[in-house]
């Protein structure tokens, strides 16, 4: 044990031996006080108490189940009683401790376990045993009291209801399809809408939603999201809405919701955006973003099972409605020479899934690996036409017949399966050009002596023709070949691409920013004219969020919160007189869009033309 004291080695020795003295003394302590508890738990004798905290309890709030054994620290074993009406944990928290009450040492372990009452009335947790350490223990009866709920209980449980209620109305998502059901593998088009209350202190667009489930397939949102303003139920609502194309994964009730997170600004002295009653008070202004869950109700859908019954056996998971027309590029080639067959499939359906038409195999022509390409809704796929492209090659002369394609499917609406037959197309193939030998065969005698002379006269060279060997050599000088200069051009050449691919990029992105800042200019005109309030402010406050980014190197301007625009403005060369107008003006602009276009205290034009010149005064 004495190791411990190596610590002490760097003192004087007066200080290491007191130090170790009252080490010792401490650690002896400690030993003799282990020793005295486990001599008390051994001369006291063990017994149980056993009661419920707090032993009334309105309905909805939950009691402890405290079980005390004084006379010893050890873990009891035992298996408490069920009561009807009491859910109570079977993880109980320990607590042991050891005290002198009136001079009279004692030891004492306590068990708490959660209790939540599922009904009203009195119960009783009748005396049960326990076992500790080969001894048995029995733990005495416990009452409960589980009473009707207050008029206080009752009055916040209506508050915090009409409190998760008005936040519901605030935000929410719907969701529409053109049916309550669909067969597996059919896609569908959607739509998903977001509902915002007007007055809602949103910071910035909302992003596109989530699925909740993976029963569905969604298309990746690419479209912005399309905004137009709902009255419901006396409530003006500003909805964004954004079109998808759902497929069914799996048959069966499928669920399926959607959430989307959006961000709204509260003030720093509270803990959620909402009061009681819902938007009371004037809770937005210069304070902290906060995330708000909006949601849709869990809505089921049948898929059902696509049928056995009829189906034919080249269907390969095409559902919908489909019309199929082909066409050749020529009606008459060459033996050998390509030909290009069209296939276009258009209608409603889940075009993503449909796989290329196959071709009957023919000992005539050759087919290629067909190229497909879609036309019509990006968006959804789900409207529109599928072209395949296939190159044929013609094997034999003569008149031949590129044989009609069948393309089948299974029509949703009429829940059978139909077939669709392109036309067959003569093509004519010519036998083509013979093949005519090559000129080498036409050479004549004396033409082949001359090459031969030819060939064997720079085999033997004199000092006065050096030849060819000579004259190689010499242009074979390092600096005499062009591939030597170009090699050593390929480094400066692309040191200039990328100082220019530099220069270029800053450039774009330096005219994005000026095309932004030209485009929310125009849409805070625009909201003058119209009294737009909402988009005024948020025009503004975009314009601010982008100049000082541009200005302090800002890598993204959309994050920047009120109190960061603020700071930023300090930190460059602007007067405090210029920061408190833009702050003053900020603080307008939320009054403008938050009290409504009737309660406004300025007009948005003199708004408008105040805000245009602060923005040129930024440093």
């Amino acid at each position: 044990m004495f190791k411990t004291f190596e610590k002490f080695s760097h003192l004087p020795p007066a200080i290491q031996a007191k130090a170790q003295i009252i080490g010792t003394g401490v650690l002896l302590t400690l030993l003799c006080l282990s020793h005295s508890i486990e001599l008390i738990a051994q001369n006291q004798a063990i017994r149980a108490e056993a009661a419920f905290t707090p032993p009334s309890v309105s309905l909805g709030n939950n009691s402890i189940y405290k079980v005390i054994i004084y006379g010893t620290q050890a873990l009891p074993t035992g298996k408490i009683p069920t009561v009807a009406g009491l859910a109570i944990s079977n993880s109980p928290q320990a607590f042991r401790s050891a005290s002198l009450i009136n001079g009279v040492p004692s030891v004492k372990t306590e068990l708490s376990f959660q209790v939540r009452p599922t009904k009203k009335g009195s119960f009783s947790l009748p005396s049960w045993v326990i076992e500790i350490g080969g001894n048995s223990v029995r733990v005495p009866a416990a009452a409960l009291q589980v009473l009707t709920p207050s008029q206080q209980d009752l009055l916040l449980q209506e508050k915090e209801k009409q409190r998760q209620n008005d936040i519901k109305q605030a935000a929410f998502v719907e969701f529409e399809t053109p049916r309550d059901f669909l067969f597996e593998g059919e896609t569908i088009p959607a739509s998903i809408n977001l509902f915002l209350l007007n007055g809602l202190p949103v910071t910035r667009l909302p992003p596109p939603p989530k699925k909740i489930g993976d029963s569905f397939s969604m298309t990746e949102i690419r479209q912005r999201n399309i905004k137009r303003n709902f009255l419901r139920n006396g409530k003006s609502y500003t909805v964004f809405s954004w079109p998808v194309g759902l497929t069914a994964a799996m048959a069966g009730n499928q669920e399926l919701s959607f959430e989307v997170a959006i961000q709204v600004r509260v003030k720093n002295n509270r803990s959620s955006p909402f009061n009681d009653p819902f938007l009371s008070d004037p809770f937005f202004g210069f304070g902290r973003e906060q995330a708000l869950i909006a949601s849709s109700e869990k809505q089921t859908i049948e898929v059902r099972s696509l049928p056995m019954k009829g189906r034919p056996q080249d269907f390969q998971g095409a559902i919908g409605s489909f019309s199929s027309v082909s066409r050749l590029d020529a009606d008459r080639v060459s033996l050998g020479d390509p030909v290009k067959l069209t296939v276009e499939i258009s209608g409603t359906g889940n075009f993503a899934a449909i796989p290329a038409p196959g071709i009957k195999p023919s000992d005539k022509l050759k087919v290629g690996s067909p190229k497909f390409s879609f036309a019509g809704n990006e968006i959804t796929k789900h409207e529109g036409m599928q072209s395949f492209e296939y190159i044929l090659t013609p094997l034999t002369p003569g008149l031949i017949e590129v044989p009609p394609i069948e393309f089948s499917f299974f029509d949703p609406i009429q829940e059978t399966f139909s077939s669709t037959i392109t036309t067959a197309h003569p093509l004519r193939v010519d036998p083509g050009e013979k093949w005519t030998p090559g000129s080498s065969e036409n050479i004549g005698p004396k033409n082949k002596e001359k090459e031969k002379e030819a060939s064997t006269a720079d085999l033997f060279q004199t000092e006065s023709e050096p030849g060819r060997w000579s004259r190689t050599l010499e242009q074979n000088l390092l600096l005499d070949i062009p591939v030597f200069w170009y090699s050593q051009s390929i480094p400066l050449v692309c040191f200039c691409f990328f100082v220019f691919w530099g220069l270029t990029r800053r450039s774009g992105e330096k005219e994005k920013l000026r095309q932004k800042e030209a485009t929310l200019t125009r849409q805070m005109k625009d909201s003058v004219g119209f009294n737009d309030a909402s988009s005024f402010l948020r025009a503004f406050r975009d314009l601010i969020r982008i100049r000082l980014a541009s200005l302090r190197n800002h890598p993204n301007p959309s994050s920047l919160s009120s109190d960061e625009l603020v700071t930023l403005l300090h930190s460059g060369e602007n007067s405090e007189e210029l920061i408190s107008e833009i702050e003053d003006l900020l603080r307008s602009c939320d009054d403008q869009e938050f009290a409504g276009n009737e309660l406004a205290k300025h007009p948005l034009d003199s708004l408008y033309q105040k805000g245009t010149k602060l923005l040129k005064k930024l440093r």
